[in-house]
């Protein structure tokens, strides 16, 4: 079945960052996954303000963030797409944001994180959207997530669903992002997390490289293919992508490194 390739392998693999999960929470049926009230439309908006203009210094500072290829935003205007991106680093979700920052987005993250006091809050306010493990909350999830893409509005959602912290590669997707594009006719907009050597100012205090985001071209689904091959190809199309960014983005660093 199409929403049990959906799930993602939180049974089969261990996150390697473990948080503290004291609370329980399970988004169960009616879960408002949408908060399109006033009240909550405007805290999420005020929210989101300052919470950029905090991570826009801190990003740049703590990371050396660049963020590039702004130019394919501009290409899903008016329209909903469903973002993907690299999971490499507990923080990307924040450079998501910056580089998304004029739209409206939703995050689908894991359930899990919901469990964790005071941050839950956050999550929630910033649009987060929690990945119910129950296969009719999956389901459920998924068609407000559709809605919310046919009304103009962004989903991200990480293909590679497991965190690594500062993989340099591509790993393998899952279908959830790709199935979402399809069944709701929106575009996939690739971001890519990059990894560069410190140079300048960041020589002086940063060990780990500095990171990059790069927006790529939209994809669009092949609607002349069954839902099933047009997943498949779309998935396809994406992981290439992303991987051929990396690998030249990678060969161009060292070449200007040496």
């Amino acid at each position: 079945m199409d929403l049990e390739e959906l799930q993602t392998k939180q049974a089969e693999e261990e996150h390697i960052i473990q948080m503290w999960e004291p609370l329980s929470f399970e988004a169960g049926p009616g879960y408002d996954y949408h908060r399109n009230g006033f009240l909550q439309r405007l805290a999420t908006i005020l929210l989101r303000i300052a919470a950029d203009v905090i991570l826009a210094v801190l990003d740049r500072v703590c990371f050396g963030l660049t963020i590039g290829g702004r130019k394919n935003k501009k290409r899903i205007r008016g329209r909903g797409a469903v973002t993907i991106c690299n999971h490499m680093h507990v923080m990307d979700c924040t450079m998501i944001e910056l580089a998304m920052w004029s739209r409206r987005m939703y995050y689908v993250t894991l359930e899990s994180n919901f469990r964790i006091p005071l941050v839950r809050h956050l999550i929630r306010l910033l649009g987060g959207v929690p990945l119910p493990t129950k296969p009719k909350s999956l389901a459920a999830m998924m068609e407000e997530m559709g809605k919310a893409l046919r009304k103009g509005s962004c989903v991200q959602i990480y293909p590679e669903t497991v965190l690594h912290p500062y993989f340099d590669g591509l790993r393998r997707f899952e279908d959830g992002a790709f199935h979402l594009a399809v069944k709701n006719r929106v575009p996939i907009l690739p971001l890519v997390v990059s990894q560069r050597p410190p140079k300048g100012i960041f020589n002086f205090y940063k060990r780990r490289p500095c990171l990059h985001l790069e927006i790529l071209p939209p994809v669009e689904p092949d609607e002349s293919l069954p839902p099933r091959e047009a997943r498949r190809k779309l998935k396809q199309q994406c992981h290439e992508a992303m991987a051929a960014f990396l690998e030249e983005d990678k060969q161009r660093q060292t070449s200007l490194w040496y």
